[in-house]
C-alpha cells in the first residue's frame, strides 16, 4: 500500500536530489505564487500542450510544400521526401534513449532544452541554402522534438493526481489533433502569401512563448531513476530497429514490396529488434526494463495504440484521394472533408476522463473503439457521397479521440513513477510506428483494392473496403485495450475515479 501511496503522489518541489554543481543541469524552481496556487497543475499541462501543438503542426505543415521545395531545389521527388523521412526516423528513434536520460537526469531540464533544440533546428531549416543543409537541419530539429515529446505524457501524468490525469491527457491529445488540423490550412497560407522557408521559421515565436511557459509551469521533477550509465548499444539497436521498419514501410510504396532495399530493411529492422530484447535481458542497466513490456497491461495497451494511430493516418492518407479521383473534387475540398477528423478528436480527448469515470477505463476504451469503428462503416457506405463521408470521419475522430486518450492513460498507470518518461517514449514510438504503418499499410490495402485507378468508382469500391478494414484494426485495437484494462484492476481503477 505504501508503493501505491508513493506511485499516486503528485510532483512538487520538495523531495529532490542536492543540485548539481553545474548550474545549466539543475531544473529551475517555479516561482513560489504559481507552485502555491491551486490550478498549478493544469498550467503544466498548459505547457505540454503548447508542445504538443507545435510538434504536430510541424509533422502535418511541411508535406503541403514538397512541390514549392521540389521546384526550388531542382531535385527528385525521392529526395524531397527526405525532409519528411529524416524528421519521422530520428524522432521515433531516439525517443525512448531521451526517456531514459529524462528518468534519470529531471523530465524538465531535458523538455525545456528540448525547445532550444528545436527552435535551432527550425531556424536552421529555415535559412537553408542547400537541400543537404535543410535535411541536416531537420535531423536537429528532430532531436529536439524527441526530447519534447519523451517527457510530454510523463509531466502530465506526474504533474497531476490521479483522479484528474485522464482529462490532463485528454487536453493533451486534444492541443495534438489542433496542430495536426492546423498545420495544412496553416503551412497553405504561408506557402501562398510569404514564403516555404516560413514553415519552419514559424516554430520560433511559437517556442519563444512554450519556453518561459515550460521553465514557469511545469514543476521540477520527483521520483527519478538512480542514476546509471546510458544502455549505448539498446540504444543503437533499438534506433536500427526503427530506422529498418520505418524506412522500409516509406519506401515500399515506391519500390515496391519485394525491392531488395525494403526487404533489406524489414531484415534489418527484426534482427535489430530481436537482439534488441535479448540484449535489454542480459544488461545490467537495460534502456528499457524487460519488467515493462513483460507486464500484459503495458504491452496490450501499446499494440492498441498503435492500431488506434493506424486508423487515424490511413485515413488521411486515404481521403484525399477518394475525393479526387472517385469524386472529382479539388485539393482543397479534400483538406476541408478531413478537417472534422482531427476537430472531433480535439473536441472529444479532453471529455475521456468523464467518459471513463462513468463507465470505467477497460469499457470506455472497448466502447470508444467502437464507436470509431462504426464510423468507419458510414464512411464505407457514403463512398460516392461526400456528406456521409464527412460524418463518418466525424464519428471515426470522436471515438479515437476517446480511445487513446483512454487508452494511454491506462498504459501510463500501469509504469512506475520512476521510469514515466520511459513510457511516455515508449507510447509516443508507438504512435510513430502506428503513424508509418498507417501511411505505409494503409497504401497498399488503397492500391490493392483498385485506389490507383482514374475510374472514380473503382476508386470509390477501393475507398469503401479500406474504410472496412480500418473498422477491424479498430475493432482489435478495442478488444486489446479491454484486455490491458482487466490486466491490473487495482491500478486501473484509480483511472476510473475521475470527477
Amino acid at each position: 500500500m505504501q508503493a501505491e501511496a508513493q506511485t499516486c503522489q503528485m510532483v512538487d518541489d520538495d523531495g529532490l536530489r542536492p543540485p548539481r554543481s553545474l548550474f545549466f543541469l539543475n531544473e529551475l524552481k517555479r516561482p513560489d505564487r504559481i507552485r502555491e496556487w491551486s490550478g498549478a497543475p493544469w498550467l503544466a499541462v498548459v505547457a505540454v500542450g503548447l508542445g504538443a501543438l507545435m510538434s504536430q503542426l510541424d509533422a502535418s505543415i511541411v508535406s503541403l510544400a514538397f512541390p514549392t521545395l521540389q521546384r526550388h531545389f531542382h531535385v527528385s521527388m525521392g529526395a524531397i521526401t527526405w525532409i519528411g523521412l529524416s524528421y519521422l526516423l530520428t524522432v521515433v528513434a531516439t525517443l525512448v534513449m531521451f526517456g531514459r536520460i529524462s528518468d534519470m537526469a529531471g523530465r524538465k531540464l531535458i523538455y525545456v532544452y528540448g525547445f532550444v533544440v528545436f527552435m535551432v533546428g527550425s531556424l536552421l531549416c529555415g535559412t537553408a541554402p542547400t537541400l543537404t543543409v535543410l535535411v541536416a537541419s531537420r535531423v536537429l530539429q528532430a532531436i529536439g522534438g524527441a526530447m519534447i515529446q519523451a517527457n510530454s505524457v510523463a509531466i502530465v501524468v506526474l504533474s497531476l493526481p490521479p483522479e484528474k490525469r485522464t482529462k490532463g491527457l485528454g487536453f493533451q491529445a486534444a492541443a495534438q489533433a489542433m496542430g495536426l488540423a492546423l498545420g495544412p490550412t496553416l503551412g497553405g497560407v504561408l506557402v501562398g502569401l510569404m514564403s516555404w522557408r516560413w514553415l519552419f521559421l514559424v516554430n520560433i515565436p511559437v517556442g519563444l512563448i512554450a519556453l518561459p511557459a515550460s521553465m514557469a509551469f511545469i514543476p521540477r521533477s520527483r521520483h527519478l531513476a538512480d542514476p546509471k550509465p546510458l544502455d549505448w548499444p539498446g540504444s543503437a539497436l533499438l534506433a536500427l530497429s526503427v530506422v529498418g521498419i520505418m524506412g522500409a514501410f516509406s519506401f515500399s510504396e515506391s519500390l515496391g514490396w519485394t525491392s531488395p532495399i525494403v526487404l533489406g530493411g524489414f531484415g534489418v529492422g527484426i534482427t535489430s529488434t530481436l537482439a534488441f530484447f535479448l540484449h535489454e535481458r542480459r544488461t545490467a542497466d537495460p534502456l528499457v526494463t524487460p519488467a515493462l513490456l513483460r507486464n500484459s497491461t503495458i504491452r496490450t495497451g501499446l499494440g492498441a495504440a498503435s492500431l488506434g494511430y493506424f486508423a487515424l493516418f490511413a485515413y488521411l492518407l486515404i481521403v484525399p484521394f477518394e475525393v479526387e479521383r472517385g469524386l472529382g473534387r479539388g485539393p482543397a475540398i479534400a483538406g476541408l472533408m478531413l478537417l472534422p477528423l482531427p476537430l472531433a478528436i480535439g473536441i472529444t480527448a479532453p471529455m475521456a476522463g468523464r467518459f471513463a469515470a462513468r463507465f470505467g477505463a477497460r469499457f470506455a476504451a472497448l466502447v470508444a473503439a467502437l464507436l470509431a469503428a462504426s464510423g468507419t462503416v458510414v464512411v464505407a457506405i457514403g463512398a460516392s457521397a461526400p456528406q456521409i463521408i464527412v460524418m463518418g470521419l466525424a464519428i471515426v475522430g470522436l471515438g479515437v479521440g476517446l480511445f487513446n486518450t483512454v487508452n494511454n492513460a491506462t498504459v501510463m498507470a500501469a509504469i512506475p513513477p520512476q521510469q514515466t518518461a520511459v513510457g511516455s517514449g515508449l507510447l509516443n514510438t508507438t504512435r510513430g510506428l502506428g503513424t508509418a504503418a498507417g501511411l505505409a499499410i494503409g497504401s497498399m490495402f488503397f492500391v490493392t483494392f483498385g485506389g490507383s485507378s482514374h475510374i472514380g468508382t473503382v476508386v470509390q469500391h477501393a475507398f469503401l473496403a479500406t474504410s472496412l478494414a480500418i473498422g477491424g484494426l479498430l475493432i482489435a485495437a478495442g478488444l486489446l485495450s479491454w484486455r490491458a484494462g482487466g490486466a491490473d484492476r487495482q491500478r486501473i481503477s484509480l483511472l476510473s475515479s475521475l470527477d
